[in-house]
């Protein structure tokens, strides 16, 4: 057993007042480590990390879709599914475990070459936690039966008609690979599995292929977090099986990488393939075979998707159906994808749209022989390594984030200095690097492309399983809630109110040298007297001037995005640049414009695929949500394609001027930061901007609830053919406080945990219910319960959600209010570890015109509420009731047909 430090590198510069340009300033981070290697074969890794009361544990099975039997496609999915569904030694099953131990978070996914499960919880749980995981690896389907194997494989198949783990819709995971790769390759071949090897499941198959794969020398496990190292060998040792720690010398674990040399292609298609999915408008991909990721020389695929994602833009430009490209890159420990997602606004000329994207993707990397180009194109370079470096510190700051990709690097590298090993080699990537990598392996004859349109992609129905029953723990609610979940949000939080008017909060968080700048503008997309101004000043907006230098000067992460009632712009990077942020942040608040040229383009480029995308079922039934919701008020509002196209340049250059005003702006600074160094720098840059009057934009009167009906108000919108029903009961909340935020959050969550059982756990008719609420500026609020059921389980559905509903405005079980009071306290308790979440925090309870200390109340705010108030809360809400339906016509009729007048 050894122990390491890993050291963040930091990029440093000297700096007098505000760091020069390509000067990325940070002091050096170490993370302290410990790193077990079991008789067993098992690797344990342990990083400490006390900047929160809290414990990520991460479980890596080295197995995935790829090892899964030909014909029994899913297989190691439904392993993973079915881990959560596992009963040891007569206890409740791990889901409840994880909860009665307190875990704020908690998840798995199953990729091409890799299990992996993941969990967030207080510190006091890690010696529960690294027990229940010891048991889930050790015996992933112990204690599971027939009839559970049964409901778990429905919600599967729910999963398969809905979407992958990888957030692209229905089946395109699968075919993208499918054409990446030749039919015999294991990649080829889809995770989630088809309906019809699905089928071809049963319990046997998951318990073979547990027993083969679920090893202690096939598992990493890494723990981060506010951990004792000098402690932690004991707290192992005592809680992990006997057998997976063993006795005697450590095992010596082959390599885990296959001997690949180069990544195997097929011959491209001379067409391109069409298939149907639940899209808003059509959607070309466009993927590259790479080599393998999970090594040092994998670092060089960042650089790739990082530059083609800021140059392909340009190909919007040259083709007018082209409304808006992505990228991401499929890591595999045989090859890699890089994919290229291109929304097309009618997918009329989808082979002219493919030629403009591969256009641009070779503008990229062509070398112009001129002495000027040569000096651009390594500008650039060192903008974009700028970028993917800081990009590299911000997601350390992400706990979880980084003790996953400890875990993959470590596992698949059998080196625990992985992580770093392939930090330094991005550290060191050079332009030559980079345009020799893309001339290689981006090619256009390596380009595989398949197009899919909106439509119903193919699947079965098969007869629904017997319900299973409840499960219950036998825990208090003392014996769940820890120290640290009432503390979490106790740090200190700073206002400042400048002389213009504007709203500063700080929010000092020692630990890793990152600062988070986050600022809301009072309006947002339902503001203004002509609809569809602020929808174009969103798309078309841009700052005049740029004395302060651009975000790729200093490396810089900027985001901004437009809400119903406000605009959020956020920028992120190194401790020691917190000065840029501000001094750009001012600037681009000061001379935000637009130009007649801008709304020209968005004319001619953007509105004809909102046009298109206004069509899609789901987006015309938020619409029609909204409207029966608010009525008359402006939140009811959201601007279509055709009232954007109506829209002039003075309207939009009038609603910029309107909104950004110093007045109507809240910004929060997160982080690490010296708030004796960094107001001075808050005061002379946000504090030098004066524009507009000195208040803020008028915040919209919180509306008049609904009259009390004793029917459901119901919306029907078709969607011909489709095998899944997206249902929305939704009902107007009384104007939104920080105590009756405290009451809402726990109405959502009841109505999720008991929808999800009810729909997923124990019927397996969806893949996942859930509840949430939205408030907004002036106290308008809402709650929402959604979810997608199987097309011929619809009635069945919405007569549970309904009666869920109707028991809760009757009775509200002490025991479950307990449950979920403690869930939120959990989740809120491992949420606030990032400057991020913190940035985002405040400005929501600002947004919501709640006071900053409200988010150190909330804890006590849940505490106090009652099961009567929320009965009150639920009652109220079935007399404001509104039922909507995505479906095939006739399955809709029948399913609002099924529910009874409350």
């Amino acid at each position: 057993m050894t122990a390491v430090v890993v050291v963040l590198s930091a990029v440093l510069g000297a700096c007098s007042t505000l760091p020069q340009r390509g000067q990325v300033v940070m002091r050096d981070v170490s993370f302290p480590l410990r790193d077990f290697r079991m008789p067993s074969g098992l690797r344990v890794v342990v990083e400490q990390d006390t900047r929160a009361p809290v414990v990520a544990v991460v479980a890596l099975v080295g197995t995935g879709g790829s090892s899964d039997p030909v014909g029994k496609e899913g297989l190691a999915h439904v392993v993973e599914h079915l881990a959560f569904r596992s009963r040891h030694a007569g206890s409740p099953s791990v889901w409840t475990r994880l909860e009665d131990v307190g875990a704020g978070q908690f998840n798995a996914f199953t990729s091409l070459d890799h299990t992996l499960y993941q969990t967030l919880a207080p510190k006091e749980s890690l010696a529960a936690l690294l027990k229940m995981e010891g048991q889930r690896m050790s015996a992933p389907l112990a204690g599971v039966t027939p009839e559970v194997f049964a409901v778990e494989r429905e919600v599967v198949r729910n999963e398969l008609r809905q979407r992958n783990e990888t957030g692209y819709v229905g089946q395109v995971f699968s075919w993208m690979h499918a054409a990446a790769y030749p039919a015999e390759h294991p990649y080829s071949r889809p995770i989630i599995g088809t309906h019809e090897s699905l089928t071809a499941l049963a319990l046997a198959d998951a318990q073979r292929f547990a027993r083969n794969h679920y090893r202690p020398d096939n598992i990493t496990l890494v723990i981060a977090g506010d951990v004792d190292l000098a402690a932690v060998e004991a707290v192992l040792m005592q809680n992990l099986p006997p057998a997976w720690v063993g006795t005697g010398a450590p095992l010596a674990v082959g390599t885990r990488m296959p001997q690949v040399t180069e990544p195997p292609l097929k011959a491209a298609s001379p067409s391109i393939p069409e298939f149907k999915a639940s899209v808003g408008s059509p959607e070309l991909y466009l993927s590259w075979v790479l080599p393998r990721s999970f090594d040092e020389a994998s670092a060089i695929h960042d650089f790739v998707r990082v530059n083609l994602n800021r140059n392909l833009q340009g190909a919007m430009r040259n083709d007018g159906d082209i409304a808006g490209i992505g990228t991401q890159v499929v890591a595999g420990t045989r090859s890699s994808l890089l994919v290229v997602r291109v929304a097309l606004t009618t997918g009329e000329h989808p082979r002219k749209s493919a030629d403009k994207v591969l256009d641009q993707v070779h503008e990229t990397w062509t070398q112009t022989i001129n002495a000027g180009a040569v000096l651009g194109r390594e500008f650039d370079f060192q903008s974009m390594r700028r970028n993917v470096i800081t990009g590299m510190v911000l997601e350390s700051e992400d706990l979880m984030a980084r003790t996953v990709r400890r875990a993959e690097l470590t596992h698949f590298m059998l080196d625990v200095r992985g992580y770093t090993r392939s930090q330094m080699a991005l550290m060191t990537i050079d332009g030559g690097k980079v345009t020799d990598f893309a001339y290689k392996w981006l090619q256009r004859d390596r380009a595989r492309i398949i197009l899919v349109r909106p439509g119903e992609s193919a699947g079965v129905s098969v007869a629904a399983p017997p319900p299973l029953p409840v499960e219950y723990s036998t825990l208090t609610a003392e014996q769940r809630i820890t120290p640290s979940m009432l503390t979490a949000l106790s740090a200190p939080v700073q206002t400042l109110k400048l002389d213009n008017g504007m709203e500063v909060l700080l929010a000092p968080r020692p630990g890793l040298p990152v600062v988070r700048v986050g600022a809301v503008l009072g309006g947002g997309s339902t503001y203004g007297a002509r609809a569809g101004a602020a929808a174009l000043a969103d798309y078309g907006s841009f700052r005049e001037s740029w004395f302060e230098g651009h975000a790729s000067h200093w490396g810089l992460h900027v985001w901004d995005s437009m809400r119903r009632d406000h605009q959020r712009i956020e920028v992120s990077g190194t401790a020691g640049n917190v000065g840029n942020m501000l001094a750009m942040l001012s600037e681009q608040l000061s001379t935000t414009r637009t130009s007649l040229d801008a709304v020209k383009y968005l004319q001619e480029q953007v509105v004809p695929w909102r046009r298109a995308v206004d069509a899609h079922p789901e987006v015309r039934a938020e619409r029609e949500l909204m409207k029966a919701l608010y009525g008359a008020h402006a939140y009811s509002r959201d601007a279509t394609g055709e009232e954007m196209a109506q829209v002039t340049w003075d309207e939009v250059q009038s609603w910029i001027g309107d909104v950004y005003r110093p007045a109507n702006t809240v910004v929060v600074i997160a982080g690490e930061f010296d708030v004796k160094t960094v107001e001075p720098l808050v005061r002379e840059y946000l504090g030098g901007w004066k524009h507009g009057p000195a208040t803020a934009v008028s915040v919209p009167a919180a509306p008049s609830l609904p009259e009390p009906s004793a029917k459901a108000r119901t919306l029907v919108t078709p969607r011909p053919g489709a095998s899944q029903g997206h249902l929305q009961l939704a009902c107007r909340l009384p104007t939104a406080t920080p105590e009756a935020e405290a009451r809402y959050s726990l109405m959502a969550e009841l109505v999720s945990a008991y929808a999800f059982n009810e729909l997923r756990s124990q019927q397996g008719a969806s893949y996942g219910f859930s509840a949430s609420t939205w408030l907004a500026r002036g106290g308008a609020s809402h709650l929402v319960v959604e979810g997608v059921v199987d097309a011929q389980r619809m009635a069945e559905g919405a007569k549970s959600v309904q009666a869920m509903l109707s028991n809760f405005a009757t009775n509200v079980d002490e025991r479950e209010l307990s449950r979920a009071r403690t869930r939120l306290l959990a989740r809120q308790a491992v949420s606030y570890i990032s400057s991020e979440a913190w940035v985002q925090a405040l400005l929501d309870a600002r947004v919501r015109g709640f006071p900053p200390e409200s988010l150190a109340q909330r804890p006590a705010h849940l505490q106090a509420v009652t099961s009567a108030a929320l009965k009150q809360e639920f009652d109220g809400c079935l007399k404001r009731l509104v039922v909507g339906v995505v479906a095939d016509e006739g399955q809709a009729r029948t399913a609002l047909q099924a529910l009874s007048v409350p």
